[in-house]
């Protein structure tokens, strides 16, 4: 979904319910920010409208709910300016199996019984 700017009416009296209805705006998921102008609250978020009207409604009482529009991001054409290409990271080429350079000998002996000679110290 696409970030929606929700605007709504409450009845708030005291800042108890002031608080409740930021409590109740902010723990739904995808609510990205919920302010209070006099008696309205904006919520700016991935959410849907009806779901939010309905958890204020069960939690606060009445709610009016006054626009839903898409949020427009302002800032695309900047970010797009400001972003530069990443450095390359010089890194060490990473270690695999090491390879002799040199094999060792396969020696096939016809003969049953030779024994190759054991240690020369002894």
């Amino acid at each position: 979904m696409v970030q929606q700017k929700i605007v709504m009416r409450l009845t708030m009296g005291d800042t108890k319910k002031r608080a409740k209805a930021l409590q109740t705006a902010v723990g739904l998921h995808g609510v990205v920010s919920a302010t209070l102008e006099d008696d309205k609250i904006v919520v700016v978020g991935d959410v849907d409208s009806v779901t939010l009207t309905r958890v204020l409604r069960k939690k606060m009482g009445h709610v009016d709910l006054l626009s839903v529009a898409e949020e427009k991001k302002e800032d695309k054409k900047d970010e797009k300016k400001e972003e530069k290409t990443p450095e390359p990271v010089l890194t060490w080429p990473t270690h695999g199996p090491f390879i002799y350079p040199y094999s060792n000998p396969i020696m096939i002996r016809e003969d049953p019984y030779y024994r190759e000679p054991g240690c020369m110290i002894m």
